[in-house]
C-alpha cells in the first residue's frame, strides 16, 4: 500500500513503516504523508524485507515487538545490507531493549504512544545524517 501519492511538500523521502498493528501503521502513515513523505507499509519484518528492494526506502520505522521477526532482527538485517537508517518504536514494557537500540543498528528508539512532533524531528535528523554521510 503506497499512501504517499497525494503527498504535498518539498520532501519526497520514502519511509517504510513496519508494524503489526494496522491502526498504528495507518495513523503514522497519514501523519508522514501530510508531512510530505512517500510512505510504504508492511505488517511484519518478513514483508518489510520483501518490500525493501522495490520500495527503496530512505528510512525504516519499525515496531520492536512483532510476531515472527522482531524489529531488532529487522534492524540488524537492514543494517547488514544497506545504509538505510532504522527507527524503532516500542511500548514502555520494553524500555530496557530500547535504551540499547544503537547496538541493534537503529538510530533511535521512540516510546509509544509516540509524540508525533518528536517522530518528525527524529526522522528529519536521521535523513539529514544519511544525506551528509560520506
Amino acid at each position: 500500500m503506497d499512501v504517499g501519492s497525494g503527498a504535498v511538500g518539498k520532501r519526497r523521502d520514502r519511509i517504510l513503516i513496519v508494524d503489526d498493528d494496522r491502526d498504528a501503521r495507518e495513523l503514522i502513515g497519514q501523519v508522514l504523508v501530510e508531512a510530505g513523505y512517500l510512505v510504504e507499509v508492511a505488517s511484519d519484518g518478513f514483508e518489510a524485507m520483501a518490500k525493501l528492494p522495490r520500495a527503496l526506502p530512505d528510512l525504516v520505522l519499525t515496531d520492536l515487538r512483532m510476531p515472527g521477526m522482531h524489529g531488532v532482527d529487522l534492524a540488524q538485517r537492514i543494517r547488514r545490507e544497506s545504509d538505510v537508517p532504522v527507527v524503532l518504536t516500542t511500548g514502555m514494557e520494553t524500555f530496557d531493549l530500547c535504551t540499547g537500540s544503537e547496538a541493534y543498528g537503529a538510530v533511535a528508539c521512540l516510546m509509544k504512544p509516540i509524540n508525533l512532533e518528536y517522530l518528525l524531528w527524529t526522522i528529519d535528523c536521521a535523513l539529514a545524517c544519511r544525506r551528509d554521510a560520506p
